[in-house]
């Protein structure tokens, strides 16, 4: 039996730029759940920690962080740590990769293809580097081939696996499904792509390659539980994975309609209802929607302060006044007019994309005139 621990796309130093205050405590989140990682690796006794790119940032990443990485790696020594660099971490002569001394464990994957030997696991590992921030080929296209004799055959990548979504653009390091399976490994650590996903082999139907997902949230679109995944390989090559949460904040997107509230007093009340089960350690974002009274426009400001309990609130309104939009445009007045062409153009709309578009500019107008109004 064969374990191993498999994370990617940690991206250490990353700007964070909506963060402003608080990004050095999310820096030290992200060195928390690195730790996290580490002490998963030492209590499941794992084989191999597979990180598939993106662990620093190439832009930004500091000194004291790589020393920071470096002490850790060294800390589970001997247990192997394979690196693939990526498009944010790529393989360059002024990184830290390669200007600091790592610790005897810790094996690099570059631009040309590296195979690592375990022959007391009887595995090889297997591995490619981004060599600059873009690169737009299939790495496999110069995959050599596995090494005989050998039980295990393991691969670190980061790439992009190609899919319906992924073929209306050019992705970093495109990689077809039967392309990676042809490769003959019993598992492909992928990283690149921050949601969580699981591979079957086109032939054999069982997992051979995954992303693990981003192990922090980087941003509002990485909601939930953020994992890493523990995987194991019996003798006959199969693979078993299981999520590991180890994030150490999540992100939270809530959309609040107003409810008819009035005032400041009432829509506070109506958001601790909201957001009682809410976790005062994650990081929130708000989106007040709904109709509301013309003469009410809720604080933002004041809500942030309110709430600031959290570890990050963020507010935002997109509420609109109930303002009488049939009767503005009776009266034929100026806001009148402006509605009616919008309702025109709502009606003349060859597409759901367009409406929307305009349904919109109608949310905007109606604000404007309740703004008007007061």
């Amino acid at each position: 039996m064969l374990s191993f621990i498999h994370t990617a796309d940690v991206h250490l130093d990353a700007p964070l730029h909506t963060l402003t205050d608080l990004f050095e405590l999310r820096q030290d989140d992200f060195r928390k759940t690195m730790r996290g990682i580490r002490d998963l690796v030492l209590d499941r006794q794992v084989d191999f920690w597979l990180i598939a790119g993106d662990l620093l940032e190439y832009h930004g990443g500091r000194r004291s962080t790589a020393l920071f990485l470096r002490d850790l790696f060294a800390s589970i020594s001997p247990v192997p740590v394979c690196i693939a660099p990526g498009n944010h971490d790529p393989w360059r002569a002024d990184s830290f990769y390669q200007t600091l001394e790592w610790p005897g464990n810790v094996h690099w994957f570059t631009p040309e293809w590296g195979a690592y030997e375990f022959p007391e696991k009887s595995c090889v590992v297997y591995g490619w580097g981004f060599p600059q921030p873009h690169y737009f080929e299939s790495p496999l296209a110069t995959f050599p081939g596995k090494l005989g004799g050998y039980q295990h055959h393991l691969m670190v990548l980061h790439a992009s696996i190609l899919s319906k979504e992924t073929e209306e653009h050019h992705p970093y390091a495109p990689v077809a499904l039967q392309e990676l399976a042809d490769t003959g490994m019993d598992y492909a650590a992928l990283g690149h792509i921050h949601k969580a996903a699981q591979f079957l082999h086109p032939t054999k139907k069982s997992v051979f390659a995954a992303y693990p997902g981003s192990p922090e949230a980087l941003n509002t679109k990485e909601q939930g539980e953020r994992c890493v995944l523990y995987g194991k390989i019996d003798a006959a090559g199969k693979v078993v994975l299981e999520s590991v949460p180890v994030g150490q904040r999540q992100m939270r997107r809530r959309e609040i309609s107003l409810e008819g509230t009035e005032t400041m007093e009432q829509l506070i009340e109506l958001l601790e209802q909201k957001l009682a089960s809410e976790r005062s350690e994650d990081m929130l974002y708000v989106t007040l929607t709904g109709e509301r009274a013309a003469h009410f426009v809720p604080s933002t400001a004041v809500l942030s302060q309110r709430f600031s309990r959290f570890f990050q609130i963020d507010v935002t309104d997109q509420t609109w006044p109930d303002v009488d939009a049939d009767k503005l445009m009776a009266e034929a007045g100026i806001w009148g007019k402006w509605l009616a062409k919008l309702a025109l153009r709502e009606q003349q709309a060859t597409d759901e994309e367009e409406r929307e578009i305009i349904r919109l500019a109608r949310r905007e107008a109606l604000t404007r005139i309740g703004g008007s109004m007061r």
